[in-house]
């Protein structure tokens, strides 16, 4: 009964431990960062985000998002400005990993949100939609510098990207199709600031605030009404016309009405 009451920690301790080669009785005692920790700080500081990487790839898949999120929680603990630098490695020599390893980082530095998304996607280009849906469920505010920096990375991935934004943040959903309603050809950083501005331009409206409109499960605001170019009217004299109304045509056909 003991054995099947295992938690997750406890498990993922083992783990690490079997994957660092130490003392099983030692990781039933240890937590998995700790143990991580350990191991990073066997590198010097510079070649932690090579250390980690390869943490993350000697992982066996059944644990390989765990490790992956206990390496970079490690790396994060032991020097918070590498953060980016970590998940670039790891992503690169992990690529079906990226997602994981770029939303674990986001979450515990989400201020670097866009930054750490970015280097995950042009570390592991394939999964960028993928690494941008994952870090905006983690961070939803971010989601314009999230979006605009996967989008930087990888262009050729732009539409996957906003479907993926859009999915993570199911609220968004009506503010991009109205930012994309008439061009779904712009880039993806004009397309974020056209949502936010009209994220916030509805808020106001509603009396909230963009965070309560971002985190609705389902999109329970809509954009305001979209309006037409405005009425400009007709400034000269009005002409009547009827059949009674001459016109003189110039002689020559119709021909040079203009001098030169």
């Amino acid at each position: 009964m003991q054995n099947t009451n295992l938690t997750k920690k406890t498990i993922a301790s083992v783990a690490i431990a079997v994957l660092l080669g130490a003392n099983l009785a030692f990781a039933a005692k240890t937590s998995p960062i700790d143990l991580a920790k350990k191991e990073l700080r066997s590198v010097p500081t510079a070649e932690m985000p090579v250390k980690a990487a390869s943490l993350v790839a000697q992982a066996k898949p059944e644990v390989a998002e765990t490790t992956a999120e206990t390496v970079v929680a490690a790396a994060v603990e032991l020097k918070s400005a590498a953060a980016v630098a970590v998940v670039s490695a790891i992503c690169r020599q992990n690529n079906e990993l990226a997602p994981t390893a770029a939303a674990k980082a986001a979450g515990l530095r989400p201020k670097e949100a866009a930054l750490i998304a970015r280097a995950a996607a042009g570390a592991a280009p394939a999964q960028a939609a993928k690494i941008a849906g994952a870090v905006c469920k983690v961070v939803p505010a971010q989601y314009a510098l999230i979006a605009t920096g996967v989008a930087q990375a990888v262009p050729s991935a732009s539409k996957e990207i906003l479907a993926a934004v859009t999915s993570a943040v199911p609220a968004l959903k009506p503010f991009v199709e109205r930012a994309t309603s008439r061009d779904q050809d712009l880039p993806v950083g004009v397309i974020m600031a056209q949502t936010e501005s009209l994220v916030k331009e509805t808020a106001k409206a509603a009396k909230v605030s963009s965070e309560t409109i971002i985190a609705s499960t389902t999109p329970a605001y809509a954009p305001p009404p979209q309006l037409g170019p405005p009425f400009t009217p007709y400034s000269g004299t009005p002409i009547e016309l009827n059949r009674n109304t001459t016109v003189e045509i110039p002689t020559g056909g119709g021909r040079n009405y203009f001098g030169p």
